[in-house]
């Protein structure tokens, strides 16, 4: 090495100029044969790496003397202008990709964003963009040390199998991206419907935006209304091709002001919300408006009669019995001191849940689609009111020329779905227009029904009116006072009452039926009750409903036991009838709706007998339709699109159509409400359309980031202390 440098000292010429001469700067040199491969084995040398570190960085004694700066200095201005460079063009390949334009916003572009796909993408187009956050976000020291966090996966959560997984590498390059251009905004577009679905306030919106992670308020309105806008139109389209139905309801809504004036003060306000559920199924049959009509003319003249209910009765009593008995057996063995997961019976087919002959099949994505209308500011609980209403909806679905309620008229049926009062008024106005001159006028194409969901409200109003009782009996009332259940003293649509009633209700037939599993078996405990054979646990159920829990048992009281009458048939009556209610909620929530039927007689004997005049003659006029009026593809579509819903694809989540009706009310209200000074009823009817579109892509953001192991709903107390301590207090009594 000294040799050389000598040599190179003797003929003028030092390494810098050396080196400077063979890399390309020298013309007579670039083509030389032996430059060209002395070039090419620096180069390509494997050292080469090795002495472009050491330039940076020369090496020194351990504390000892000053470290050479060495090449540092012009390596970092390499460096960075070559990095510089290369994320330049990678950024830009990154914009292109995120590249969005108005006309590109839709539903079905939002929820097609796959994060873990755009990272893939991403990672190929931009490796060493990628790779440079990576090493921003993620140190060598904790590389070898932390097994949990990591930059690709912060948040890792098991869910059905699965790992959750949320990528802050890829939102450091969004944020990058979108600082170039407010154009590159396909991840900020999505998260900004997202946190609209979530409540985010609007100050909240433009600080995220100003961060780039976020679009602004102002764009997050246009976007709802041309979602609702792109709504409309598929929702059109859709109408011009598949039956469909109706549903609508009030909403109120309270508007707060804090600066009064002459016209500006905080009121209470009423309007409507409608929806519109488009059958899209294959195997669906379209009512046909002619059958309908004659078989209806028909009915008009052979009206349902007491025999005809009492018949339907003794039809459907076998079948409800089976479902009592089940229902008795399967709370004894879902018992926690039963033990079912250790009874050396538990595959014993008698012990399975009953088959559900006429249960629903739940309906695949996209079979039934949900289609909300623009609110309007129009109060429904008058006739004028459906009245107006009516006509709006028929305004907004493009149904309003002379065609097409020509078109209306003679061909289609249209049924509509609400609660009692809003059934009501539809039938009262049915029958005001009975003279008018055409079928459209006269609202033939309209079937009115009423809602299951409200129904089970009259139910446990009932229920609530006849055993509430005294302190000093065992009804209700001493239930609740043993649960300690508040604000269950008289009954109320709003609020939790139902949702507290309903568990207040079960958790009681629960200990009732417990303590009449010992009582009969002649056991102290249920856990003796092991012992049993399946047929015998069954036979216990049997005997249970039998001689405790049905009307023969009531008849049987009160004909051979007179002492008795007092202590035992208010027991009866209402273990009777609360098995009644749970067999028609679980109906409802399995989708049964042979069973709903077959509970027609005796809701209708129920709302006779407690004076419910309303429900009375909603149920009877099921019945007559049922029975008399419908044809037999109207009944059948009724029975498998009109009562109940399922928004989820899960077997044991069945709603009735006004429920779900209930919460389009309630997410117009709250979960996506409209807030502000601006919130008027204007704006709220813009982009009510857009409040589906809002709920998928809430789900599928939570989905794809980290809220997957989340739920949607609290979890429930236990219930096992409450449910023991009401049973012992029924024991210590000898209630049964």
């Amino acid at each position: 090495v000294r040799a050389v440098l000598a040599c190179m000292e003797e003929h003028k010429i030092d390494l810098p100029l050396l080196l400077w001469a063979i890399s390309y700067n020298e013309p007579e040199l670039v083509d030389d044969h032996c430059v060209r491969f002395a070039r090419t084995a620096l180069l390509s040398s494997e050292e080469m790496s090795g002495l472009l570190k050491v330039w940076a960085r020369p090496p020194r004694k351990h504390g000892q003397g000053t470290r050479s700066k060495g090449a540092s200095t012009a390596l970092d201005v390499f460096a960075m202008e070559r990095v510089s460079n290369f994320l330049q063009r990678e950024l830009s390949a990154v914009g292109a990709f995120f590249r969005t334009f108005p006309e590109d916003l839709s539903e079905d572009a939002l929820l097609s964003i796959d994060l873990s796909e755009v990272i893939a993408t991403v990672q190929s187009i931009a490796p060493i963009l990628w790779s440079t956050f990576r090493s921003c976000a993620w140190t060598s020291c904790q590389e070898k040390e932390n097994v949990w966090k990591d930059p690709d996966v912060v948040t890792t959560m098991v869910s059905i199998g699965q790992s959750i997984t949320l990528k802050p590498v890829l939102f450091m390059i969004v944020i990058a991206s979108f600082t170039r251009s407010n154009w590159n905004n396909t991840i900020q577009r999505l998260l900004a419907i997202y946190l609209k679905s979530c409540g985010t306030a609007a100050k909240a919106f433009d600080t995220l935006s100003a961060v780039g992670l976020s679009m602004s308020q102002k764009w997050v309105y246009n976007a709802l209304e041309a979602i609702s806008e792109a709504a409309h139109k598929q929702r059109d389209m859709e109408l011009a091709v598949y039956p469909y139905l109706g549903t609508h309801d009030n909403v109120n809504f309270r508007f707060r002001t804090f600066e009064q004036r002459s016209d500006h003060h905080s009121h209470f306000d009423s309007g409507t919300a409608g929806t519109i559920y488009v059958i899209k199924d294959p195997y669906v049959i379209r009512p046909q408006s002619k059958f309908y009509h004659e078989q209806r003319i028909l009915g008009s003249h052979s009206l349902i009669t007491p025999d005809d209910i009492k018949r339907l009765e003794i039809e459907a009593a076998p079948r409800l019995a089976s479902r009592a008995v089940d229902v008795i057996l399967q709370i004894i063995i879902d018992t926690p001191s039963f033990q079912l997961s250790s009874y050396i019976g538990k595959d014993d087919p008698l012990l399975r849940p009953l088959a559900r002959p006429g249960r629903l099949r739940v309906q695949r994505e996209g079979q039934v689609t949900q289609h909300m209308l623009d609110t309007v500011h129009i109060e429904e609980a008058s006739y004028e009111g459906n009245n107006r209403v009516l006509e709006e909806w028929l305004r907004q679905l493009k149904l309003s020329s002379k065609k097409a309620k020509k078109h209306l008229g003679l061909t289609r049926i249209v049924p509509w779905v609400g609660d009692q009062l809003t059934a009501s008024r539809l039938r009262g106005l049915q029958n005001f227009r009975c003279d008018d001159d055409n079928s459209f006028e006269r609202l033939d194409w309209l079937v009115v029904t009423f809602g299951w969901f409200h129904l089970t409200f009259a139910v446990e109003q009932s229920l609530h009116a006849q055993y509430y009782g005294t302190r000093a009996g065992l009804g209700l009332v001493h239930a609740f006072d043993v649960l300690d259940r508040r604000g269950l003293q008289s009954p109320s649509t709003q609020g939790t009452f139902h949702h507290t009633f309903e568990e207040a209700l079960d958790h009681t037939l629960e200990a009732r039926i417990r303590d009449l599993a010992c009582t009969v078996a002649e056991v102290d405990k249920l856990d003796e009750l092991r012992l049993l054979s399946p047929i015998q646990l069954h036979a216990l159920a049997v005997k249970i409903y039998d001689s405790h829990a049905s009307t023969l048992a009531l008849v049987k009281f009160e004909c051979d036991d007179l002492e008795a009458q007092d202590a035992l048939v208010p027991s009866i009556m209402f273990v009777r009838d609360v098995l009644d209610y749970r067999i028609l909620c679980d109906a409802i929530k399995l989708g049964d709706v042979q069973t709903m039927e077959d509970m027609l007689p005796r809701l209708l004997f129920r709302f006779a007998g407690g004076a419910n005049k309303n429900y009375m003659i909603e149920v009877c006029k099921l019945l007559q339709a049922l029975q008399k009026e419908w044809p037999d593809d109207l009944k059948a579509y009724m029975r498998k699109y009109c009562w109940l819903t399922n928004t989820s694809g899960h077997d044991d989540a069945w709603i009735p159509l006004d429920r779900a009706q209930e919460h389009n009310v309630r997410d117009i209200k709250q979960t996506y409400a409209a807030m502000g000074p601006f919130a008027t009823w204007e704006y709220v009817g813009k982009i009510s359309a857009s409040i589906p579109c809002q709920r998928k892509v809430k789900d599928h953001v939570e989905r794809s980031i980290n809220h997957s192991y989340r739920g949607k709903s609290h979890t429930s107390p236990e219930k096992e202390h409450d449910i023991a301590q009401l049973q012992a207090t029924y024991r210590d009594t000898r209630a049964h």
